[in-house]
């Protein structure tokens, strides 16, 4: 059963590689400017949404500073936190995460799903989506960005809360972690 589950997860690791290749540009992987790249993650800080309910680290590209310059995409890690709701909201750029641990029921469109390690979910432009983690653990994911046709302004643009933000569960939260809160009012 063990050697079944190595497969499985080797299939998957190799799906993700793939996705991830096509989707980073090459020009990351060609611009001299950036030449080799080393980044250890554990030396860059957390950002947390107005919320407290979600988290990420801007590894790649983007208008956030990330660790590793690129203009058409953004990659990075992100977390949910323990009994956090994000709710539906949409944003003008693609977006594809890839759960790495926790389990958590996830809204894409109408579409429900309860996803956990292994789950690649898509999302395309402007579509509804949200997030909601019914355990006591995060919900730890890779995220990408990026933009279409080279159309790297869809990182700039707000994001849109399509409901109003609900009161979320008392053991909901980081309430540590976060460097910077971003997209507060």
């Amino acid at each position: 059963m063990n050697t079944l589950w190595q497969a499985i997860r080797c299939r998957l690791n190799a799906k993700l590689t793939f996705i991830l290749l096509c989707l980073t540009p090459a020009s990351l992987c060609a611009d001299p400017e950036v030449g080799a790249a080393f980044l250890d993650e554990s030396s860059v800080p957390w950002k947390s949404n107005e919320f407290d309910i979600a988290r990420w680290k801007t590894l790649v590209g983007g208008l956030e500073g990330g660790q590793i310059p690129q203009s058409d995409v953004q990659f990075g890690l992100w977390n949910l936190a323990p009994h956090g709701i994000y709710h539906r909201h949409s944003h003008e750029a693609p977006e594809i995460y890839y759960i790495l641990s926790g389990k958590a029921l996830w809204t894409v469109g109408d579409e429900e799903r309860e996803v956990g390690p292994g789950t690649i979910i898509y999302t395309r432009p402007n579509t509804e989506h949200a997030m909601v983690n019914r355990s006591s653990d995060p919900v730890q994911a890779i995220w990408v960005w990026w933009a279409p046709g080279g159309d790297a302004g869809v990182f700039a643009a707000d994001y849109n809360f399509t409901e109003n933000a609900p009161a979320q569960p008392a053991n909901a939260g980081f309430h540590e972690g976060a460097a910077k809160k971003l997209y507060t009012e």
